[in-house]
């Protein structure tokens, strides 16, 4: 690992990857190993759908989806927003592979939405980063291809390998896939982690992990990446993924139902409102 990216580490005790995410249609298919979603998720053939007329407009725009986005008043305290051009600067974020199938889990959230949103946080120029997307889909069938495309790339993508690392410090890692427990969220959703070892007498280990989620014609997506806890396989911290998640889901089935979202006080350190006009940001 270069001496950038170790001082890094040492310093914050955070790290980070870079992410996004992009889903294009596809056909359902069984995930494998480091793939979590839930029974109805990925039964194949066994389930009949109702038919739903063609054309069915979700009636949600970008302004709509924006709210049901997480947002500063959702995390714990000592995040602040970030952005793509931040993180290239930098030479860490969101991982960005180039292989297919990771390609596709990594790439914008919801590209074949018909609407979407997306927002971007880090707790430090090191890490733990956030990307989070939201998106509307003609109606329940295009927004179930959408999750079922989803979990293919997932059931596909094994490990990838990326640089990390800014100008001349940036160096190859590769993130492989591991089991990630997670409950269902929505209607349903699959999750996938990605983990890399650290190098050397470096004992740290990088997880990247992956969340995509269905609520009715509408889906969220987002992607943690930061350095794993120890012991900790359950992805469960207040700054990890599984809680975020779910005040994600909260908050979009809020929008859909034509409410607004209230901020909330279930994080630790939670600040419910953040109304600094100086608010941090890297961007």
């Amino acid at each position: 690992m270069g001496p950038y990216i170790r001082s890094a580490f040492a310093a914050a005790g955070l790290t980070a990857t870079g992410l996004a995410a992009s889903f294009a249609l596809g056909l359902l298919a069984t995930g494998c190993a480091g793939v979590q979603g839930s029974p109805e998720a990925t039964r194949t053939g066994s389930v009949t759908e109702p038919r739903e007329p063609r054309g069915k407009p979700t009636g949600l725009d970008e302004e709509r989806l924006r709210l049901g986005l997480l947002d500063l008043n959702d995390l714990p305290s000592g995040w602040a927003t970030d952005s793509e051009r931040a993180a290239r600067k930098r030479g860490i974020g969101v991982p960005q592979p180039a292989e297919g199938s990771c390609r596709a889990l990594f790439q914008s959230a919801t590209d074949s939405a018909g609407t979407s949103a997306e927002a971007r946080f880090a707790r430090s120029r090191t890490g733990p980063f956030i990307t989070t997307g939201a998106g509307a889909y003609t109606n329940d069938r295009t927004a179930r291809s959408a999750l079922a495309a989803f979990r293919k790339a997932a059931g596909e993508c094994a490990k990838f390998q990326i640089t990390e690392g800014p100008g001349e410090d940036a160096e190859p890692v590769t993130y492989e896939a591991r089991k990630l427990a997670m409950p269902r969220l929505g209607d349903e959703s699959v999750a996938v982690r990605f983990a890399r070892e650290g190098s050397g007498d470096e004992q740290l280990t990088v997880i990247a992990d992956v969340v995509y989620a269905r609520v009715g014609a509408s889906a969220v997506h987002l992607a943690h990446a930061g350095r794993e806890d120890s012991g900790d396989d359950s992805a469960d911290g207040a700054d990890s993924v599984t809680p975020m998640a779910r005040r994600a889901v909260h908050k979009l089935r809020d929008v859909t139902a034509r409410r607004t979202p209230r901020p909330t006080a279930s994080f630790p350190g939670v600040t419910k409102l953040k109304s600094d006009p100086y608010a941090r940001s890297y961007e």
